[in-house]
This record gives C-alpha cells, sequence and structure tokens, in this order.
C-alpha cells in the first residue's frame, strides 16, 4: 500500500484523500437513513395491448370521468377491460397500442384498470443506444463514464432521495447528502483524480452550498406553497411534507449540473495557464481567468433563467389564456417559486466562478510529481 502511494503524484493523493473522506464521513449516514420503501400497495403497472378503443365527447369531460373504453390484452394472454379518462385522448390511445394500464384493487377485491401511459421502454431503449454509440464515437471512454455517472446517479436519486423524501424525510437533508456524493462520485470518476477536477468539485460545492441557503431565506420570507398541481397533489397524501423546501430541493438537483460545467470549465481555464509544480503568477492568470468566468457565467444565468420559465410554461400559458393580470400572476405560487428558484440559482452560480477559481489558482501550486525515492547508500 505504501508503495503504491509513493507512485501516485501529490495533487491525485490529496484528490484520493477528499474522496475518502467523504466517503467514511457520508456512507454511513447514508445507509441510517436509506428508506425502507412500504409494499402493502394493491397497484400494479401491467403492459397490454389495446383493442376495441372507443371515445365519446372527451373534449367536454373532467378529468375525472371516464370518456371512453377498450379492451386490454395483457402479456399473461388474459384480456381485462380498460377504463379511458381524458389524458388516454390527449395522448390518442388507439386501437394496437403498447400501453402501460394502472391496476387497482376495489374494496370488492375487483381489479379495475385503467390506462397510464404509452409503453415506451423499447423505443426509450433503442433511441439510449444510438446516442451511447455516438458519444463513443465522438467522446470516447469520458463520455461512456459521464453515461455511466448518470446512470448510476439517476438510480440513486430515485432510490434515496426521492424515496427518502416520499417516506416522510426531510428534503433538504436528503439534498444535501445526495448531491456531495452525486458530485463526488461523478466528478472523480468521469474526470480522474486530479488538483484540477478537486478545483471544480470544491467551487461546485460552494456555489451548491450558497444556492441552497438563498433559497431558503428566500423561500421562507415569500411563505411560499404549492408550486404545481403535482405539489398540490402531496396535500392531499398522507405524506407531510414542507413543500418550498421540496421546491428548493428540485432547484439544487436541477442546478448541479450548470454548477458542474462552470466548475469544470474555470478550473479548465486557469491549470491551461499554469505550469506544474511552479507557483502561478496570480498578476497574469487572474485577469484570463475571471474574464472567460464572467463570460461563461453570464450564459449560464440566461440559460438557467430561461429554463426554469419554460419548466412553468404551462402556467404561463394558461394564466394568459384566462386574462389573468400580471400583477396578479407574479403573487401565484407558480411564479413566486419559480421566481426563488431563479434568483437562488443565479446566487449559486455568481459564488461557482470566483471560487473555483481561487481553489484553482490555490491547487496549482501542488506539485504533480510525486518525489523520487531516496536511495541509502550502502
Amino acid at each position: 500500500m505504501k508503495t503504491l502511494l509513493t507512485c501516485l503524484d501529490h495533487g491525485t493523493r490529496l484528490a484520493t484523500a477528499v474522496v475518502v473522506v467523504i466517503a467514511v464521513t457520508l456512507i454511513p449516514l447514508t445507509i441510517a437513513l436509506w428508506p425502507n420503501p412500504s409494499n402493502t400497495t394493491t397497484t400494479s403497472y401491467p403492459s397490454a395491448i389495446l383493442t376495441e378503443v372507443s371515445y365519446t365527447d372527451c373534449e367536454n369531460v373532467t378529468d375525472e370521468v371516464p370518456c371512453g373504453d377498450a379492451t386490454a390484452t395483457l402479456s399473461t394472454g388474459q384480456q381485462v377491460n380498460v377504463m379511458l379518462f381524458r389524458d388516454a385522448w390527449l395522448s390518442h390511445a388507439s386501437t394496437g397500442n403498447r400501453s402501460i394500464l394502472y391496476a387497482s384493487e376495489t374494496t370488492d377485491s375487483e381489479t379495475v384498470y385503467t390506462f397510464h401511459s404509452h409503453d415506451r421502454a423499447l423505443k426509450l431503449a433503442i433511441y439510449a443506444t444510438i446516442i451511447i454509440a455516438l458519444v463513443l464515437l465522438v467522446v470516447g471512454g469520458r463520455g461512456i463514464r459521464a453515461i455511466a455517472s448518470l446512470l448510476a446517479s439517476g438510480l440513486f436519486v430515485w432510490a434515496f432521495l426521492i424515496g427518502g423524501i416520499a417516506a416522510g424525510g426531510p428534503p433538504l437533508l436528503y439534498t444535501a447528502i445526495s448531491i456531495v456524493l452525486l458530485l463526488t462520485g461523478v466528478l472523480f470518476f468521469t474526470h480522474g483524480l486530479s488538483t484540477k477536477t478537486l478545483a471544480a468539485w470544491g467551487g461546485t460545492m460552494c456555489g451548491a452550498a450558497t444556492a441552497m441557503l438563498a433559497g431558503t431565506l428566500l423561500a421562507t420570507w415569500l411563505d411560499l406553497g404549492p408550486a404545481d398541481e403535482s405539489a398540490s397533489a402531496l396535500t392531499y397524501t398522507s405524506l407531510d411534507v414542507d413543500l418550498s423546501a421540496l421546491s428548493l430541493a428540485a432547484l439544487l438537483i436541477a442546478l448541479v449540473g450548470i454548477l458542474n460545467d462552470i466548475a469544470a470549465a474555470q478550473a479548465a481555464t486557469v491549470f491551461s495557464h499554469t505550469t506544474a509544480g511552479t507557483p502561478p503568477n496570480w498578476r497574469s492568470i487572474l485577469p484570463t481567468a475571471l474574464a472567460v468566468g464572467r463570460d461563461h457565467s453570464a450564459s449560464a444565468i440566461y440559460t438557467i433563467s430561461f429554463s426554469v420559465v419554460g419548466a412553468g410554461f404551462a402556467a404561463f400559458v394558461l394564466a394568459h389564456t384566462y386574462n389573468q393580470p400580471l400583477s396578479a400572476f407574479l403573487q401565484t405560487d407558480t411564479v413566486a417559486t419559480t421566481l426563488t428558484q431563479m434568483l437562488a440559482g443565479i446566487i449559486g452560480i455568481i459564488i461557482t466562478m470566483p471560487a473555483t477559481t481561487a481553489f484553482a489558482l490555490l491547487l496549482s501550486r501542488i506539485p504533480t510529481q510525486a518525489a523520487p525515492p531516496v536511495l541509502h547508500a550502502h
């Protein structure tokens, strides 16, 4: 083990030490907080092929009233009757479609089937295979590592973060733990154990922490409520969750990629102007690095602004359709939450760039080569 460490350069040793500290600190905590999913549900989501699809007047009914029916053949060969609601009509569910059904049991132990969604698994798998092939061809091995990190991150977010919040855990606690673990794993697995990656990691952490703090303070000050229909629906469940904290958690997960992009580019900019093992010339590097960082940060600010607004675009169109005054619309929970997410994200971006620059200039002083072993004369 000692021989292996002596073969590593000093930057790799430091990055490895950080990863080990994070792992030792947070993995036991993650195991302790890991949610235990309930298996008491009486619902399932079988795949089936629709036949004999028919609709009545779906345009003039509510979402709670069936406006069509169909016969479906399950994968077991069983034929069942399916109720079609307005969402099935809007999704253009028709005869011959392979669909996902929502199967629930009534108090009389009778199974009721309704249309849930189109079965898109095969199409998504084909499309994902094409994308992976293109990434391998253009980006190479690092791109494949990025995709592998993305898949692992998605599974972790679903099982730990979303599962923990659904089990009644504090959204911000689960989000903070998830962000630290995901960033540590994804960054160092994709870009390698180096001081440049460590600088990007440190800058991203600073930006995410600042965004979380700013968003929490602003959400508390504005007394935010449900931001959309899904958040409103949570109030009818047994889950007691802080909806403003949930909206902030959503922002932080969405923000990580943007902050990481800024930090990685900024660290690369600084290290491209330094010589390994030589103390950096701050006076010559800093103005160039900050100029590049300002351009990148400005681009990221309107990127996150448009993405956050776009996420709630349907609400904006709906308000305009009903001639809701802009002054009243800006006071709604939907818009107030959107503005909170946007402002907190901007603050995180503003902090990430200079923080990464400082980390990169500091870490670039570390020699990249391990000291040669001392030969003892005999």
